[in-house]
């Protein structure tokens, strides 16, 4: 966030940053409002001897729900399931966020601790405030735990409800995580090394993934199944940064997106390619929605896209943001074709793809503070 700002302040490009750090400023100070809300402990990765911590257990997209049988089955419980189990709202077909498990608290053991995803509630009347903790790899790694602590149902449900898109995003990011490091450990070299050479960025791209087109500042990667229909696909194109007013706007990166797709992404038939649904009356326009993508500020942008003249399409999800120190904008765009399957965590994979992205500079930092 500082080396952000600084870099709008000493750029000659005074009008057009003045309005990004507006931007920027109001994005963070929404991030710091619900931020003062947590009592966060959260583990430092230099202080985690990650040898000693057992991979965490559990499948893509579960959530361990640890409280006594009587909040599940009531308030809490209903409120709990509205939070998680909401259906996402730009997939072909209704899937929730999370696959949430009951665990009576009584029963919660060892045989549990290192599920990757848990989150306890508690009541305790004696209380005058709520008490959240959110706190990373306690019994494995990755791993996020949330405690919540409360003086009576009615706090934890407004606690579920203020503050559910920060505990998605917290838990999503243990996801990503997970994914990244399986990735990192079966790299397809050839793939990585045409995104780093292109773009100067590192990626970590699985086994499977190849380079579908390459064009002027344009790469597709993209990974099929040979005996199903199945495609998954990430886009990265850059381009010079103008005005934070225009590159940022939601109808500009929508039309962006078209723009490319039609031109690199061509269907099967003749004259089809990629496009984007935007028909409010069917309730598909884009959601977007203000991010910290890896320290930067960032729009993310998710819909459903399809073939303008086939019979395909599928969700995709894309994110702009500045690279300050080449002033290029960066569009990082990924999406799934899995017809008749669920697609909620071939997205995540995707995604995951997408958040493993360093940049030189931040990745010789991470690594310094790896080995501290």
């Amino acid at each position: 966030m500082n080396k952000l700002l600084a870099c709008v302040l000493c750029t000659p490009m005074e009008n057009k940053n003045q309005y990004l750090m507006k931007t920027i400023m109001k994005f963070w100070h929404k991030s710091a409002v619900i931020a003062v809300l947590f009592l966060l402990i959260l583990s430092a990765c230099g202080t985690v001897e990650r040898p000693s911590k057992p991979s965490a257990s559990g499948r893509a997209g579960e959530l361990l729900a640890v409280m006594e049988p009587r909040l599940w089955d009531g308030k809490t419980g209903n409120t709990f399931q509205e939070v998680f189990r909401a259906a996402i709202p730009t997939l072909n077909q209704p899937e929730p966020l999370f696959n949430t498990i009951f665990i009576p608290r009584r029963e919660f053991s060892k045989i549990f601790e290192t599920h990757r995803h848990i989150f306890f509630i508690d009541l305790d009347a004696s209380l005058s405030a709520p008490s959240i903790e959110i706190t990373r790899d306690v019994w494995a790694y990755p791993q996020l735990v949330v405690r919540v602590t409360a003086p009576d149902e009615e706090t934890v449900v407004r606690i579920l409800r203020n503050n559910a898109q920060t505990f998605y995003d917290r838990f999503i990011a243990v996801e990503y995580l997970r994914l990244e490091n399986a990735y990192r450990r079966m790299l397809q070299h050839s793939s990585h090394r045409s995104v780093k050479d292109a773009f100067g960025i590192d990626m970590a791209i699985p086994e499977g993934y190849f380079v579908a087109v390459e064009g002027e500042n344009f790469i597709w990667l993209r990974k099929t199944a040979t005996r199903e229909e199945f495609d998954q696909a990430v886009m990265i194109w850059t381009l010079d940064y103008t005005d934070p007013a225009i590159d940022f706007n939601e109808d500009v990166i929508w039309a962006r997106r078209d723009s490319i797709t039609k031109k690199y992404i061509p269907g099967q038939m003749p004259g089809s390619y990629m496009t984007t649904y935007n028909q409010p009356d069917l309730k598909l326009r884009p959601v977007f929605r203000e991010v910290d993508f890896n320290g930067k500020y960032a729009i993310e942008a998710r819909s459903l896209w399809r073939l303008h003249g086939d019979f395909m399409g599928g969700p995709f999800v894309n994110y702009t943001f500045v690279d300050e120190n080449t002033n290029r904008l960066f569009m990082l765009d990924g999406w799934v074709f899995a017809p008749g399957r669920d697609k909620r965590d071939f997205l995540r994979q995707v995604e995951a793809i997408i958040w493993s992205t360093r940049f030189p500079k931040e990745k010789e930092e991470q690594e310094i503070t790896d080995l501290g």
